[in-house]
């Protein structure tokens, strides 16, 4: 299996230099100071600028963290000065034609003024008031209120999965566990590895979703029923069903806490616009200030 390697924030002055020494003449800017020849250029202020408007290695550097890691650095530098030159010249364009008086752009422009100023006040109380959530007696509560309409939709299942480089030893692990209905013997670990966590449960049929080859394994499987797959890349797999829940079972709190924490999240966020709202609104009435015909 071939391994990605992505660049962090130690590249990063080796991205500021591929900014001045690479991408720059690419987009045929060319940095010159000094006044002999041989005289080293001397650092400049930016990277690019259109008109009045400049770019800087700090913006690049700001920029560069919310850019897919997985992207070349000398990639990513080029595609947010290009971004920025396109972006500055087609708004300094825009101002030329003078569109920031026209009627319906102000309108948009003071629209989305008080879209940005609404949000950020209502993140800014929520963060406040909610912090970190809601505790595990919320969580409790909210489960045991809500166990009817938590049953799963669809089975789940857990699975132990191991994935052998060498027949020999799968073979083995196969004869243990069949022996041990509670799967309690040991297995031989050596050269073994596995892509599922068997203390969780999954969707059935997402459990090997990523592996066509046994995706329909577990189709027709009771619990303890232990199977052994060699796939097209010669690994050996071998699935030991630990246990299944019907579509329609009511899952531990455990199992589902995740979701609950995020539905409970949702509700506590929903009440405390709605006092936020209520309580603007008491006081404008009381000050006079809120009249609806």
């Amino acid at each position: 299996m071939s391994t990605i390697r992505c660049g962090s924030g130690k590249d990063l002055p080796h991205l500021q230099r591929l900014a001045r020494c690479v991408v720059l003449p690419v987009l045929g800017w060319v940095l010159v100071s000094g006044s002999g020849c041989g005289t080293p250029p001397q650092p400049q202020s930016f990277v690019a600028r259109v008109g009045n408007a400049t770019l800087t290695e700090a913006d690049i550097a700001q920029l560069l963290q919310n850019r897919p890691a997985f992207l070349d650095s000398a990639d990513a530098v080029s595609q947010i000065i290009e971004q920025w030159v396109t972006n500055e010249l087609l708004y300094q364009e825009a101002l030329a034609r003078g569109l920031r008086g026209d009627p319906d752009v102000r309108r948009l422009l003071s629209d989305n003024e008080r879209s940005v100023l609404i949000n950020a006040l209502v993140t800014r109380v929520m963060d406040t008031e909610i912090g970190e959530g809601p505790d595990e007696a919320a969580i409790q509560t909210y489960y045991e209120q809500h166990r009817e309409q938590l049953a799963l939709r669809e089975p789940y299942v857990r699975v132990r999965h191991l994935i052998y480089d060498h027949p020999d030893t799968a073979q083995v692990a196969l004869r243990l566990l069949e022996e041990s209905s509670t799967a309690r013997l040991p297995v031989p670990s050596t050269g073994a590895r596995s892509n599922i966590n068997q203390d969780s449960f999954y969707p059935e049929r997402h459990v090997f979703a990523a592996t066509p080859e046994l995706g329909g394994l577990l189709i027709g499987a009771s619990v303890d029923d232990v199977r052994l797959v060699v796939t097209s890349d010669s690994m050996v797999h071998v699935v030991h069903l630990l246990e299944r829940l019907p579509q329609g079972s009511i899952p531990s709190r455990e199992m589902v806490r995740d979701d609950i924490r995020e539905r409970v999240m949702i509700d506590m966020r929903k009440q405390l616009y709605s006092r936020q709202v209520e309580r603007l609104r008491t006081r404008a009435v009381a000050r006079e200030e809120l009249v609806i015909k």
